[in-house]
This record gives structure tokens, sequence and C-alpha cells, in this order.
């Protein structure tokens, strides 16, 4: 026993590295111009105001006080490692999973896919996944329900991935929704009941999170939607229509908007500069959105917008996305000289310091590559799922597959496409394969025996 505990803590200790490979080859955790907000939210316990604080919070207690951010991918890379185990040991119920079938999945997900750069940056981005599988763990009948405290823990994980974001918390109550639905068809069909009390639970969590960044969605919410609606040209279209009547500041820039929603947002030589800050910014933003979607033909417009915005989205994800070198005089040095001290040796001497990022590139035809055989293979096992009628992996395809075309929508229709959108999230699907190629094959051997 004590033998097989000792392989158990090995192999997590093994997968943990394997998940932030990129970090160690790097030498530092793989930062990004948003890592400094969250840093200095959680060092100085103050809401940005473009997200919320909870992922700040998350920093300052795995960086244990400042001390590094070693800690804290570590922290965000044994969390996946535990939700991996968990869906394994739920798709196959009937064998206890082997040290080495966890190794080995984590192994190709950390080698083929974007899972381990994505765990390796100091960004809430890889909350979104883990807020996707908790669902699933939460609304799956398994062997976790017999340990309490082990629920216990998956809904405060749940939680906490929720209060991560900005999009979460509605991103989360659609797809509770989609499972509310899910759940009807798999009773009439296979006469198994997904746990509509977890279900209740999750819902009532989703919404309490919510106060969490009531403020920060105040204060940021319709200048990043107006953001995309630049980027989409639903503002230029309404502010031709109606500057001859308004008084809109934004009226000065409508020759003038920027390509890409970032840049908007961010650029105060631009139009954002006009105002005095953001809450002023957001006020006669409102206007204008409202006023796009009380008119038929802008409300037509964003939909094109979203739709278009949303098959965009979903075909970036490549690695790399906004990772710059961050050198003395950026925000980004600025903070973790403040507040992470102890780090800034490794950090100036990393490879993203020194703009020697080339390696990365010969990864991206490998992740590619991967994604195109995930997607092809899937679909025969999706039908193979359908006629075994294996509620469980319904389950994981359904909240997958739906899980990221939302994330992709969200992205794409309020935020503007960007890789790294997609990036936290497309590794799903090589999981999902191998997952799912390993319950059916399981499931096929039990039947013949």
């Amino acid at each position: 026993m004590e033998r097989q505990h000792g392989i158990w803590i090995l192999t997590y200790l093994a997968c943990v590295c394997a998940l932030i490979w990129p970090a160690l080859y790097n030498g530092y955790p793989l930062l990004y111009s948003d890592t400094a907000s969250y840093v200095a939210s959680g060092m100085r316990l103050e809401t940005p105001v473009d997200r919320p604080i909870t992922y700040g919070l998350f920093i300052r207690i795995t960086s244990i006080g400042g001390f590094t951010l070693w800690t804290t991918i570590a922290s965000q890379a044994a969390l996946m490692v535990r939700l991996i185990e968990l869906l394994l040991r739920r798709l196959r119920p009937y064998s206890k999973p082997a040290p080495g079938a966890l190794a080995l999945i984590v192994l190709v997900l950390a080698l083929t896919t974007s899972l381990p750069w994505v765990v390796s940056q100091v960004m809430a981005d890889i909350y979104t996944p883990m807020m996707v599988l908790c669902m699933i763990l939460l609304v799956l009948s398994n062997e976790v329900a017999r340990h309490p405290y082990q629920r216990v823990l998956l809904y405060l994980l749940f939680f906490f991935t929720v209060a991560a974001h900005l999009s979460h918390p509605v991103l989360a109550v659609i797809l509770l929704s989609v499972i509310f639905v899910l759940r009807w068809g798999l009773r009439r069909w296979t006469g198994i009941r997904l746990a509509i009390r977890s279900i209740g639970i999750m819902f009532g969590l989703a919404i309490a999170a919510y106060p969490i960044m009531g403020s920060a969605t105040a204060k940021s919410g319709n200048v990043l939607f107006m953001g995309s609606m630049v980027e989409h040209g639903v503002a230029r279209a309404f502010l031709e229509e109606h500057c001859a009547n308004e008084t809109y500041k934004l009226c000065a820039w409508k020759d003038r908007f920027p390509e890409r929603a970032f840049q908007f947002h961010w650029d105060q030589s631009g139009a954002i500069g006009s105002y005095s800050g953001w809450p002023e910014a957001s006020e006669e933003f409102g206007h204008i959105i409202r006023g796009t979607l009380t008119e038929p033909k802008y409300i037509a417009l964003h939909i094109k917008a979203s739709l278009a915005a949303t098959w965009k989205q979903l075909g970036m994800y490549e690695i790399g996305d906004g990772w710059g070198s961050f050198k003395e005089g950026s925000g980004v040095y600025y903070i973790l000289e403040r507040h992470m001290r102890h780090d800034m040796r490794a950090m100036t001497t990393s490879r993203q310091y020194g703009a020697e990022m080339a390696w990365i590139q010969g990864f991206k035809p490998v992740h590619i590559w991967g994604l195109r055989v995930a997607l092809v293979v899937l679909l025969p096992l999706l039908i193979m799922a359908f006629r075994s009628r294996n509620a469980a992996l319904i389950t994981l395809f359904t909240l997958v597959l739906s899980g990221t075309v939302l994330s992709a929508w969200g992205s794409g229709t309020f935020s503007g496409e960007v890789d790294r959108f997609g990036c936290k999230m497309i590794w799903l699907l090589p999981m999902l394969l191998l997952l799912a190629t390993g319950a059916l094959v399981q499931a096929r051997k039990l039947r013949r025996d």
C-alpha cells in the first residue's frame, strides 16, 4: 500500500512537471501584459477596472505572499492533473486507473496540445477549461460521491473558476442550461439521470460569483463590448447615422477607429484617451450600445458579426500570442520588481525576457496536426458513444464541445478574436479523444468478457 502511494505521489509530481515544461525550458513562468494587473491586484488587494480580484488573490496565496510565481503555475498544474485523474476514474469505473494511464494521458497532452502553454502562463485563462471539467465531474455520479469532502472541494474549485473571469458567470449559466436539457434527454433515452442537485448548486454558485466582479463589470463591461463593436464595424455604422444629431465624443473618431478591439481599449492616443477614464467612457458607450440593441438593423448587424466572430475565433488557437519580452520600463517588469523581488533574476535571464521565443515555432505544427487528428477521430467516437448509450461519454462530449463553442462565442463577440482565447480551450478536444478511446476500449472488453 505504501509503495503504491509513493508511486502515485511520484506520478503526480512528474505530471505537474510535464504540464509546466514550457516554463521550465523558458526559465520562468510565461508572462503576458495582463499578468501585471493580476499580480498587482492580489498583492495590493485592489480590484482592477477590467477584471475581478479573484485570480489576483490566488496569485497572492500560491506565490507564498509574493515569494515566487513558480508555485503559482505549479498549483495550476496540480489542479489540472487532479481533474484529469478524476475524469479518468469516472470514465473507467470498472478498473482502478493505474498511475501509468494518468501519466501517459498527461504526457501526450503536454507534448501535443496547448495545455502546458496555458498552464505555464500567469493568467486566468486556464480556469475556463477547469470550470467545464468541474461541471462534468459534479453532474456525473462517480466515486467522488462516496467522499463528500471531495465534492465540497470540487464545488469550491468550481466557484473559484467562475469568479476568476468576467465572462465566466454567463458562460457557466449557459452551460448549466445545456446540462439541464441534456439531463432530460438522457433520462428518456438511457434511463440515466444526471445529478439535478449538483446542477442546482452550481447554478447558485455561478450567480453568487457575480457580486465578486460586479464593480469590475460596471466599470469595464461597456468599454470592452464597444471595442468589439469597433472591430466588427457595428460602432462605425451606428455613428455614421446618428452623429449628426448626437454629441458623442466618439463621433470625432469614427473615421479613425483601429482595426482591433485591444487597440481601441488601450491606446491612450486614440479614442479612449479622449475620456477622463473608463467610467466616463462607459457611460457614453452604454448609450450607444443600447441604441444598437433597440434598432432592428443594428441587431441584425450584431448577430451577423457575432456569428462571424465565433467562427473566426474557433480557427484561432496558436500558442505564443502576446508573449513579449517585457523589458525594464514595462508595466510587467515594474510590478514584478515591486512585488516578486525574489523572481527578478530568473525573470531577467529567461528566454522570454531575452526575446528568444523562436523555439515556439517548432511546436505549432505539432499542435495543429494533433488537433486535426482529434477532429477526424472524434466523430466516429461520438457515434459509438451514442450507439452504446454511454451517458458519461455523451455528457463529456456535449459539455466539452459546447464549452469550446460558447467560449469562442463569448470571446469573439464581446472581446474580439485572439489566438490566446482559442488556445486555452482547444486542447480539450485531444483530451476528449484520449479519454473517450480508453473508455470505449474498456467497455468493449467488458462486453467480450
